[in-house]
């Protein structure tokens, strides 16, 4: 098979999920491309409740969630992180898989990893976090690119319920 292209992976995992929601009979409501930090709506029809949701697509068994520098990123993750996220793993394309997190999950496991990075660069370097958060803001060094991988999501495979417990 062709390698898929950048470009047509959201997609890919945008109407894998609708079709994943639907199968549920819930409503799947994909948003335009514009619309910041959501990509779908998912409406309970008989309650007429519904939830935004991010999604991320890839075949490289890695998301990236967004950029920010070391000393911002608390703020960045309230900012970026509004909503539940599906990440659809399109590594063997005839069998995707879907790993579902709420908002406060994916919150503390991008959380988790930013912390467990900088306390390692302080160990490396024998630096402290005032240091590295001066040093930061005083050069022009671009902002962190801060991703999911596989390993840290297996666990939230195939759990709907951390989108539809929010709109029964």
């Amino acid at each position: 098979m062709t390698e898929i292209k950048k470009e047509f992976k959201g997609n890919i995992g945008l109407f894998l999920t609708c079709a994943e929601v639907s199968k549920m009979n819930l409503i799947a409501l994909p948003t335009s491309r514009n619309t910041k930090g959501l990509d779908l709506i998912v409406l309970q029809p008989d309650t007429n409740k519904s939830i935004g949701v991010q999604v991320k697509c890839s075949n490289k068994r890695e998301y990236p969630i967004f950029a920010s520098f070391w000393h911002d990123y608390k703020e960045v993750i309230q900012e970026k992180i509004i909503s539940p996220f599906v990440f659809v793993d399109i590594s063997v394309i005839e069998r995707p898989e879907y790993f579902i997190l709420s908002k406060n999950q994916i919150t503390k496991e991008i959380q988790t990893k930013i912390q467990n990075y900088i306390n390692k660069y302080i160990q490396r370097h024998n630096a402290n976090v005032a240091d590295i958060h001066i040093k930061e803001k005083n050069k022009t060094k671009k902002k962190d690119n801060w991703t999911i991988e596989h390993n840290q999501i297996e666990k939230y495979l195939a759990k709907w319920d951390s989108i539809t417990d929010l709109i029964k």
